[in-house]
């Protein structure tokens, strides 16, 4: 069973218009109903998602890809929005203060980093990161800065359990305490306490899946235990709620498929506990709804979970089924799905091919 892997969504300040882009209209919507809406001008295969003050969506990534798109909603058209240092996928992107985003890492091996300006619509250079990184989190803070942590490296030993603070007066990155163990494909979710809570991921070369969690506190630069989850997740999806909870939602389990299973975290007794599952197992993206529900959707189906009812409702069929795409939440309520991966035969084997398809959920 394929499953996707979490994607990054963020949210910005109002910019000057940008142009306008080619595309179509959605069709009519339908209530927790999916629909198609115009594909971006390039394939993404692992793309990140993240939504400008302006209502659009930044979209960054792909293997081969350079360049990067703004979704335009009042519109449903996608916008050139300039051209980076190196193509990236296995990235970062994370919304800054000041409306910017800064993007990291991903690619074969990339340490360096840049800043996408939404008032310029353009790209300029930032510090590199003190290790190269791909399958890694980040993650704004209270105080403005970004911490990423763990993922693989080209050096260092592969998987990492460092992490590292990005401070956008400076422009800089400093070393700061290290996980307790190595991870990637974890989450990274800040609590409202100003914690940021790391879960679930793979770690060390004999492939384990963790059930310890951790806690970084920001103001002592350090970590601590966060309690042990009901089952190792790889690629989980990982959701802040209204309540303050965290949940966290399928991904990939130790025998090696996608699950349906889903737990939450309370921050005040530091304990995980099992709710309601999913009525079909995956990975795939989240995005918190604006009636505090959460949409997790991958590989043709979606489900929504109510925390009132700690349980979920399948959505209608996904227009398109595929992996690795991104999801950000729209002004007007509707997730939008972008790009992603789906699979081919590339002689005897099987191989993924990006996609430029876009799809809107609506609740």
């Amino acid at each position: 069973m394929r499953y996707l892997a979490a994607a990054t969504c963020a949210l910005l300040a109002p910019a000057a218009a940008l142009g306008s882009g080619s595309g179509s209209s959605a069709t009519a919507d339908i209530g927790n109903s999916w629909t198609a809406t115009a594909s971006m001008s390039t394939a993404r295969g692992s793309v990140s998602a993240t939504r400008l003050g302006n209502g659009r969506i930044l979209v960054v990534g792909g293997s081969l890809a350079h360049t990067a798109e703004l979704y335009d909603p009042p519109t449903a058209t996608w916008i050139p929005a300039g051209t980076l240092s190196q193509s990236r996928s296995g990235h970062v992107a994370v919304r800054l203060a000041d409306g910017r985003v800064l993007v990291a890492g991903g690619g074969r091996y990339e340490a360096s980093a840049e800043l996408y300006d939404p008032a310029t619509n353009s790209w300029t250079p930032t510090g590199s990161m003190n290790a190269d990184r791909i399958s890694f989190t980040g993650t704004l803070l209270a105080d403005g800065r970004v911490l990423v942590v763990g993922g693989l490296s080209s050096n260092g030993g592969g998987l990492q359990a460092s992490a590292e603070l990005y401070d956008p007066a400076t422009g800089r990155w400093t070393l700061t305490g290290s996980l307790r163990i190595t991870r990637r494909n974890h989450t990274a979710t800040l609590l409202a306490d100003g914690t940021v809570l790391v879960a679930g991921g793979v770690s060390d070369g004999r492939i384990v899946w963790p059930r310890d969690a951790e806690l970084y506190d920001p103001a002592r630069g350090r970590w601590s235990r966060a309690g042990t989850m009901t089952t190792g997740r790889e690629g989980a999806t990982a959701t802040l709620l209204g309540n303050g909870r965290v949940l966290l939602a399928g991904g990939g389990n130790p025998n090696g498929r996608a699950g349906e299973s889903a737990e939450l975290y309370d921050p005040s007794s530091r304990s995980w506990s099992a709710t309601g599952s999913m009525n079909a197992p995956r990975g795939g993206a989240a995005a918190l709804l604006q009636d505090g529900r959460v949409l997790v959707a991958g590989g043709g189906t979606g489900d929504v979970y109510s925390p009132a009812a700690g349980a979920w409702t399948a959505t209608g069929p996904m227009v398109f089924p595929y992996a690795s795409s991104a999801a950000a939440l729209l002004p007007s309520g509707q997730v939008l799905y972008a790009g992603g991966s789906k699979v081919k035969y590339c002689g005897q084997y099987s191989c993924d091919e990006p996609v430029a398809d876009a799809a809107l959920y609506t609740p």
